[in-house]
C-alpha cells in the first residue's frame, strides 16, 4: 500500500511538472503571421520573410529567437546562414533574411517558422517556392542535364548555336567564308561545295570544342581571355586586311607550296584540309562574341572538370554556330546560273569589305581596347574617306540612273556622320559632357542633398589589391577590422580587359547616391587582370566568383553574403539596392 501511494505521488508530481512546463512554454500558432514573397525565390538570391508578432512581444530583435526549417521534401540544404534578425520600426514586426544556396533545387517546399520570445513559442507553417531566374547558370544547366538527359541538352546547345549564328557577331564571317570557299564555287557541284563548307564548319566547331577542353581543365574564366586586347586586336587587324582585299587592293592567297600540299598538285584535289584550317581561323575570329548562354555553358563546364563533356558541349554549340556559314559556303555553287560578271558583283564585294572594316572598329571599341578620343578620331576619319569613295562628291547628270543618285545620297549621309564623329574629338564644346541624372529607383531617396553632394568624392574610394599581393591575408585583416569598426565590406572584382568592369566605373561607381552609400563600407577593388595564382584562385572560390565583374559583400560579422553577390553588369539602381540591403 505504501508503495502504491509512492507511485501515485510520483505520477502526480510528474503530471504537475508537465503542466507547469506546458504553461511556461505555450505555443501560439495563431498569433504569428509570416509574409512570404508571392513570386518564387531565385536560386542564389535572398529569401526574405516578414514576421508579425503580437504587439506585446515588443520590438527587441535581440530577445527574439527565430528558426526557419524546410520540410523533408527538400533534397538538401536550401538556405545559407541567415542574416541577423532585424526590427522594421513597427511594433512586433521583424525581418528574417537568408540567401538560397546556388546548389538548391527548384520546387515548392513546406516551411516551418518557429519564433521564441521569453516564455512563449510561436509557430507558423506554410510553403516557399524557389526557381531558377531568367538567366542561364551552372546550376540550371546541371539540373537540366540531370532531369532531361545529355542528348536533349546537346541538341538544345546546337539549336542555341544556330540561333546565335543569326546575330551580328557572325556577319563578319560571311565575307570571309565567301572569300575562302567561293573562289572555286562555280567549278564545283552543289554536293561537293556542301562537303567543303561542312568541313569549314567542322573547323569552326573544333575551335569551340578545344575552348571547352581548356575551360574544363585549366581555366574556367576562358570567356575573359576571349575579351582581352591580346585576342581582339589581332582579330581587328585581320578584318582590316580582309576588307582591303575585298576592295581589290590585293588578293589574299596562301603560299603556293602550302596551297599545293593542301589541295594537291595543280589544285585538282578538293581542299578539305584547307577548308578545315580556314574554319578554325573563323572560329577564333567569332569566339569573342559570346552570349550569356555560352558564358554560363563555359562556367558549367569549368565546374564539372569533365574534358569529354566540355569538348562535346562546345563542339555542338560550334556546329550550330557554323550553320549559317555552311549555307553561305554552299550557296556560291548556285551562282553558275547567274551572270558571271557585272557591276552588281563588285558592289556586293565592296559592301562586304565595308562590313569587315566597321566590325574591326567594333572589336576595338572603348573601353575594350581604344580610348574614346582615339576611337572616334579614327572612326570619323575612316567614315569620311568611305563617304568620298561611295560618291559624296561625284557629279550627277540629269539622266543619271537612280542607283548613282542613291549612292551619292548615302555618301553625303556618311560625310555628315564622319564630320560629326570627328567633331566629338576636335570640337568637344559642341558636345558637352552629360550631367548626372538619377536613374529610376535611385531618386529621391538615394539622391544626396546639394550640400552633402558637394562634399562627396566624385568616385567610390577604393583600396586596390592585385593578384600576387596576398589577397587572402588582406581580406582577413579587413574582415577583422570591419568587425571592430562595425563597417561592412564591398568588394569589386575587376580587370583592365573587362569591358563591363570599366562600364561600372563610368556609369555606377561615380553616381552620387552610390558614392554616398559607399561611405559606410570598407571598399576594396580586387584587380584580377593578371592570371590567377593559387592565392587569387582560392579567393575567387571563397567568394564564388563566376566571372568578371563580380560585386561581393561581407557583413559586420565577417560573413560573405553570397545571396547578395552581383555578377556581370548591373545598373546603378540595382547596385544601390544591393548595397542598401547589406546590414
Amino acid at each position: 500500500m505504501p508503495a502504491s501511494r509512492g507511485r501515485f505521488a510520483n505520477s502526480s508530481f510528474a503530471i504537475v511538472c508537465l503542466l507547469v512546463c506546458s504553461a511556461a512554454l505555450t505555443v501560439h500558432a495563431q498569433d504569428l503571421q509570416v509574409s512570404v514573397p508571392a513570386d518564387p525565390i531565385v536560386i542564389g538570391r535572398d529569401l526574405e520573410l516578414a514576421l508579425q508578432m503580437p504587439a506585446a512581444t515588443g520590438a527587441d530583435a535581440s530577445r527574439l529567437n527565430v528558426d526557419v526549417a524546410v520540410g523533408a521534401a527538400a533534397p538538401g540544404p536550401l538556405f545559407d546562414d541567415p542574416l541577423p534578425l532585424r526590427a522594421t520600426g513597427q511594433p512586433g514586426r521583424f525581418v528574417w533574411t537568408a540567401p538560397t544556396l546556388p546548389a538548391a533545387q527548384p520546387g515548392a517546399y513546406p516551411l516551418v517558422v518557429t519564433a521564441r520570445y521569453e516564455d512563449r513559442e510561436y509557430r507558423w507553417e506554410g510553403e516557399v517556392a524557389v526557381a531558377f531566374g531568367g538567366e542561364w547558370s551552372a546550376g540550371r544547366i546541371t539540373h537540366f542535364v540531370a532531369n532531361r538527359g545529355l542528348a536533349l541538352f546537346l541538341a538544345l546547345v546546337f539549336l542555341g548555336g544556330v540561333l546565335m549564328s543569326a546575330t551580328p557577331c557572325i556577319y563578319p564571317m560571311i565575307p570571309i567564308t565567301l572569300a575562302v570557299l567561293g573562289a572555286q564555287a562555280q567549278d564545283k557541284g552543289v554536293a561537293k561545295s556542301f562537303l567543303t563548307a561542312l568541313t569549314y564548319g567542322l573547323g569552326l566547331a573544333l575551335v569551340y570544342g578545344l575552348i571547352g577542353v581548356v575551360s574544363a581543365t585549366v581555366f574556367s574564366g576562358i570567356t575573359a581571355i576571349l575579351q582581352s586586347p591580346a585576342v581582339l586586336v589581332p582579330i581587328a587587324l585581320l578584318m582590316v586586311a580582309l576588307s582591303f582585299a575585298m576592295f581589290g587592293a590585293y588578293e589574299l592567297e596562301a603560299p603556293a607550296l602550302l596551297r599545293n600540299r593542301l589541295q594537291g598538285a595543280g589544285g585538282q584535289r578538293a581542299g578539305f584540309v584547307g577548308a578545315l584550317l580556314a574554319g578554325m581561323v573563323a572560329g577564333l575570329v567569332a569566339s569573342p562574341c559570346v552570349g550569356p548562354f555560352l558564358a554560363a555553358l563555359l562556367l558549367w563546364v569549368g565546374t564539372t572538370g569533365n574534358v569529354l563533356l566540355g569538348f562535346w558541349s562546345l563542339f555542338c554549340f560550334g556546329l550550330g554556330l557554323s550553320a549559317l556559314l555552311v549555307a553561305v559556303g554552299t550557296f556560291p555553287a548556285l551562282l553558275s546560273s547567274l551572270p558571271r560578271s557585272g557591276g552588281w558583283m563588285e558592289t556586293v564585294r565592296k559592301g562586304m569589305g565595308l562590313l569587315l572594316l566597321y566590325m574591326a572598329f567594333y572589336f576595338v571599341r572603348p573601353p575594350l581596347v581604344l580610348p574614346e578620343t582615339v576611337f572616334y578620331l579614327l572612326l570619323g576619319a575612316v567614315t569620311v574617306i568611305v563617304a568620298v569613295f561611295v560618291g559624296a562628291f561625284d557629279r550627277l547628270e540629269s539622266a543619271s540612273h537612280w542607283w548613282y543618285r542613291g549612292r551619292k545620297g548615302l555618301g553625303i549621309l556618311g560625310l555628315v556622320a564622319g564630320f560629326w564623329l570627328l567633331g566629338r574629338v576636335l570640337v568637344p564644346t559642341l558636345w558637352p559632357a552629360a550631367t548626372y541624372s538619377a536613374p529610376p529607383g535611385i531618386a529621391p531617396a538615394g539622391a544626396p542633398a546639394a550640400e552633402v553632394a558637394a562634399a562627396l568624392p566624385d568616385h567610390v574610394q577604393w583600396e586596390v589589391v592585385r593578384t600576387g599581393e596576398n589577397v587572402q591575408a588582406l581580406l582577413a585583416a579587413k574582415i577583422e577590422e570591419s568587425q571592430a569598426t562595425g563597417k561592412p565590406i564591398i568588394i569589386d572584382f575587376w580587370a583592365t580587359w573587362c569591358a563591363y568592369c570599366k562600364k561600372l566605373d563610368r556609369e555606377v561607381w561615380n553616381v552620387p547616391a552610390v558614392v554616398q552609400e559607399s561611405l559606410r563600407f570598407t571598399a576594396i577593388k580586387v584587380d584580377a587582370t593578371r592570371p590567377d595564382d593559387a592565392d587569387m584562385a582560392a579567393v575567387k572560390e571563397m567568394f564564388r566568383v563566376p566571372g568578371l565583374p563580380t560585386i561581393a559583400f561581407i557583413d559586420t560579422n565577417g560573413r560573405i553574403l553570397h545571396g547578395r553577390t552581383l555578377s556581370g553588369w548591373h545598373d546603378a539602381a540595382a547596385v544601390l539596392a544591393a548595397m542598401r540591403a547589406v546590414p
